[in-house]
């Protein structure tokens, strides 16, 4: 189902005070949401004041929507609660936030995904046991002197655990901190949505220093409505590329009205293209094409044309063989640094869970093990970032689609929530929410306009032609109708392929334009080393000239395309009210580029 995923994480302060430095955690923040896809960040230890929060509204107000209450007494140095919400994800002009106690706990109330309320309240807890009992206490009081209002969540550094399994070394915590927080959780409603879900699992959130002992905890937790935990799943704890000794906190979150959405279409991943393996199956692959078109080119010249094998039809077979061999190196392929990560994580989960070990053990090796994770996370964090700085540094001030992409306003996809069915009546609407369900009712509704066959006599039809046909004053020569005659060259499919900008979106197959330009230049220049290699624009032009000699040839896919509907306005439940555009597979917009620069 769609969902939104909510985190929190304690940054432990901003970092440099100026928003432009380096060593400033909001450009890392932005980053941590955008690449983690996080709907809403509950932020502990924001240290935001009004300037910093200003500051920070300028350079991101287009993609976040920060609200935060601050310390009272030292608002740039301790405490803060803020929430992040990413603009490209969840809806933020409605929203509404509320403090509870300045600096340590602030409501925030927002749409779900459905239009249903959701209500989150963060919380900094204070670390002294008896501040920390007064807190609870006090957050009780509020929501019993505001009776409406009841979250959803709460979530954010606790400062206590309720449970010893949750400290490395085990040892139960403050009695009166535990009973204040319990009892204000039993008033509300809310359970402890990980441990539910890990029932005897031992992960913690916060590490020592190893000088300092290395003691770990759970203190960072998300509390749910227990009416709300059927709905919640991808229940998290990860360590993130910030400077902080706290690892994130997350979860997925979803309403039982919420549409059900698949996984997107495959794009052809980037970083294969240049893969050694895939390099090479491309080629020797692209070769036995090339001989195999050879070959059929003596048979047709004979005037032996399969329907069944032919060039349209090796072409398809060939882009479904490529795509499979990628989709499978995709899974295999993982860089260094993940697997590194990947092993870490293996080793730390399975000291903290195994019982042959004694806590001190655990303690000193789960401590270690996290200041090894939490390098390589920085390493792969600020890898990331680098190759953002060098594309902003070569784009940033250029017009182009990545220039236009970040200047526009942010704002989340259009999810159709529902779509009215053909049994509903004006008195009794019926819905459809299943996403395939109503790519069905879509795809239906358009077939149904396009095979509309309802007939024009003949003497209306032929009027409506002449009166056009009189209206065209232009007429081609000759000469030019000879030149449409002719069938594409090699120069045309060249010229329309380097025509077509990078960046698009692709049709079904994934494969992107970048795909073809990379095999047209690794023939290049193979070509000028004088070494064989695989003709990408020899073979597109065999299969566009046989595409204009015997038509498309069915059962290859050739010219299918995903229809993306856009909505005008007026009912959102109604398929009428939809715009439909279509994303169609690159090799169709070569050829109908290169069609179209020759008329």
């Amino acid at each position: 189902r769609a969902s939104v995923k909510i985190a929190g994480l304690n940054i432990k302060g901003r970092g440099n005070p100026n928003v432009l430095h380096d060593d400033n955690k909001w450009y890392h923040i932005w980053q941590l949401m955008r690449e983690q896809k996080l709907g809403v960040l509950v932020i502990g230890e924001a240290h935001l004041d009004d300037s910093h929060k200003c500051d920070v509204d300028n350079l991101f107000g287009r993609a976040i929507r920060l609200e935060f209450t601050p310390d009272e007494e030292a608002p740039a140095a301790r405490a803060g609660v803020a929430f992040a919400l990413n603009k490209n994800l969840v809806e933020t002009s409605q929203i509404k936030t509320t403090e509870v106690i300045a600096g340590r706990a602030m409501i925030l109330e927002m749409k779900n995904m459905d239009g249903t309320p959701l209500i989150i309240l963060g919380v900094y807890a204070p670390n002294r046991p008896h501040l920390n009992a007064e807190f609870w206490k006090k957050i009780k009081v509020w929501f019993v002197a505001h009776p409406n209002v009841r979250p959803t969540l709460l979530g954010g550094d606790t400062n206590l655990v309720e449970d010893a399994i949750d400290r490395l070394p085990s040892h139960e915590d403050n009695n009166s901190a535990v009973l204040a927080f319990q009892d204000l959780k039993s008033y509300l409603g809310l359970v402890d949505g990980w441990r539910e879900t890990y029932p005897t699992t031992r992960a913690y959130t916060f590490t020592q220093p190893i000088a300092l002992g290395g003691s770990q905890s759970r203190i960072d937790r998300f509390y749910v409505k227990e009416d709300v935990f059927e709905h919640t799943f991808e229940w998290d704890i990860q360590t993130v590329g910030i400077e902080t000794d706290h690892r994130m906190i997350s979860l997925r979150l979803t309403t039982e009205k919420a549409p059900t959405i698949g996984h997107g279409r495959w794009v052809w991943p980037a970083h294969l293209i240049r893969d050694k393996e895939i390099t090479k199956f491309l080629n020797e692959e692209g070769l036995k094409l090339e001989a195999e078109l050879d070959a059929l080119e003596e048979e047709e010249a004979r005037g032996q044309w399969n329907p069944s094998r032919n060039a349209q039809t090796l072409w398809a077979n060939w882009k479904n063989k490529s795509g499979k061999k990628v989709r499978d190196r995709s899974r295999i392929v993982v860089p260094k640094l993940t697997e590194e990560i990947a092993e870490i994580k293996n080793k730390m989960d399975i000291i903290a869970n195994d019982k042959e070990l004694t806590e001190e053990e655990k303690t000193l090796s789960g401590a270690v093990l996290q200041e090894k994770l939490s390098k390589l996370e920085k390493q792969r964090h600020n890898g990331s970032r680098l190759s953002a700085q060098v594309r902003n540094r070569l784009e940033g001030e250029v017009i182009s689609s990545y220039w236009t992409q970040i200047n526009k306003p942010h704002k989340p996809r259009d999810i159709i929530a529902r779509l009215r069915n053909s049994a509903s009546t004006e008195d009794i609407p019926r819905y459809e929410t299943n996403s395939k369900n109503m790519a069905d009712m879509a795809r239906n509704y358009h077939n149904s306009l396009q095979n509309d066959q309802t007939p024009v006599p003949r003497p209306v039809r032929g009027a409506k032609i002449t009166t056009v046909l009189e209206r065209t004053t232009r007429r081609t020569t000759e000469e030019q109708q000879a030149l449409l005659r002719k069938r594409l060259t090699l120069e045309d499919v060249r010229d329309a392929l380097r025509k077509s900008a990078n960046f698009k979106a692709p049709g079904l197959n994934g494969i992107t334009y970048e795909v073809w330009k990379i095999l047209d230049q690794r023939y290049e220049s193979a070509k000028a080393n004088d070494k064989r290699a695989f003709n990408i624009l020899r073979v597109l032009l065999r299969v566009y000239n046989d595409i204009e000699k015997y038509g498309v040839v069915k059962g290859t896919k050739f010219a299918e395309s995903w229809m993306c509907p856009l909505y005008k306005k007026n009912d959102k439940a109604d398929i009428a009210n939809y715009r439909p555009i279509s994303l169609l597979n690159t090799d169709y917009k070569i050829f109908t580029k290169a069609l179209t620069i020759k008329l």
